[in-house]
């Protein structure tokens, strides 16, 4: 049966731009159905919000032909400082040690859906919006997706369907996907911090018992906070004024970037894990938020999306035309299963180790950061993981 599409991709955002712009250098037909414009990502909350890129993502980017904009506004992290409060366990992981530029960057988000935006206008990828998935059904030689484009009612035909519609995706509920959640009853408050110190591209995570507080470099010299706590203190902590909530942060992050101020404003959002343990299913996968939303502990969410992407890219590039769909998404999820349980269990077991004051577990984390600084050995593989590098790259190529 004739289809309209090889791919259609619900969510233009970070991940399932990416995969467009990925995808559109090969034969195969595909299309974007996305809620927002670009005018209106750029004005919203979630646009200003800071992402931290590991650098395997920019090697992905480089080979999306988007990285050199990108790198125009982005802040290179060329060293991470792990600590813990009250405890001399520390270690440091730094670019030189692993023969490369930078561990990471911090881009704002917004920046990256420009580029992105540019790109895939140039591509010439067909892109439905504002459309909104209103439902779909799977058959034997298709997948017929139902839309609202613009506020009229449209029906597409497809070989195979990629839900990279976020963290409350539609195309798993409907999908009927098992997922599965962990509340952590934290809260991260988050905003831009001026620093006394001129360091500017040594980011740092530091364990308290109240959870983690990560600083990462920022244009202007700033910092942006991510700043993890119980949720009944973060109510309080949002109460808090300036000065308090200043004198709070200091007390807990200590002197390692001097006398610290507010910059902005500062935001509370929920934390959660959620993840479904099966991300494909007939003519269907999920990637991104949609297959795994994390705990920024590790800042790795974007990082790991954008490693479904530029894999399910590559599968599809060399095997879509001349194998079955199910055969294709076979080879995808065996590709990724293993990368994506790693992240998902690591992060995990991170937040759930440095976010508790329990004795035990104090002196236990406490001595895996002494152990971890000694052993060059674990400390490069830690940062191999950081970095984004422990799993198998895709090779895509976009003209």
């Amino acid at each position: 049966m004739q289809v309209d599409y090889d791919v259609i991709i619900i969510g233009g955002g970070l991940v399932g731009g990416c995969l467009a712009l990925a995808l559109s250098q090969t034969p195969l037909r595909v299309v974007v159905v996305e809620a927002s414009s670009f005018a209106e990502k750029q004005t919203d909350s979630a646009g200003q919000r800071a992402i931290a890129l590991s650098w395997g993502s920019r090697c992905i980017l480089e080979q999306l032909n988007s990285w050199q904009q990108i790198n125009e506004s982005a802040m290179p992290i060329r060293d991470i400082h792990v600590s813990d409060k009250g405890h001399f366990g520390k270690t440091r992981l730094s670019a030189k040690a692993q023969q490369v530029d930078a561990l990471g960057y911090v881009v704002e988000a917004a920046k990256i859906e420009s580029v992105m935006a540019a790109r895939l206008t140039k591509a010439g990828v067909t892109i439905l919006c504002p459309a909104e998935l209103i439902d779909y059904q799977i058959d034997d030689s298709q997948a017929v997706v139902t839309v609202n484009l613009d506020g009229e009612e449209r029906t597409l035909c497809c070989h195979l369907l990629v839900g990279a519609d976020g963290g409350l995706s539609k195309v798993r509920q409907l999908g009927q996907f098992e997922l599965k959640e962990y509340a952590y009853d934290q809260q991260a408050v988050t905003g831009l911090i001026k620093t006394e110190s001129a360091q500017c591209d040594v980011a740092y995570e530091r364990f308290t018992s109240e959870g983690p507080i990560a600083m990462l470099p920022h244009v202007g010299g700033q910092y942006s906070l991510v700043w993890t706590m119980s949720s009944d203190k973060a109510v309080q902590v949002k109460k808090l004024s300036e000065d308090a909530f200043i004198e709070r942060l200091q007390a807990r992050f200590g002197q390692w970037l001097g006398e610290l101020s507010l910059a902005g404003e500062r935001q509370v959002f929920p934390l959660n894990l959620q993840y479904v343990p099966n991300n494909t299913a007939a003519r269907v996968v999920l990637i991104g938020n949609a297959a795994h939303q994390l705990h920024p502990v590790a800042g790795q969410g974007f990082n790991l999306g954008l490693r479904d992407a530029a894999i399910l890219a590559d599968v599809l590039a060399h095997n879509l035309q001349n194998k079955g769909v199910d055969e294709v998404l076979e080879i995808y999820a065996r590709r990724r299963k293993t990368d994506q349980q790693l992240v998902t269990g690591l992060t995990d077991n991170l937040i759930k180790l440095f976010s508790t004051d329990n004795a035990l577990l104090s002196v236990l984390r406490n001595s895996g950061l002494l152990i971890l600084d000694k052993l060059p050995m674990l400390k490069n593989q830690f940062a191999q993981q950081t970095m984004g590098l422990s799993s198998r790259f895709a090779r895509i190529k976009v003209n």
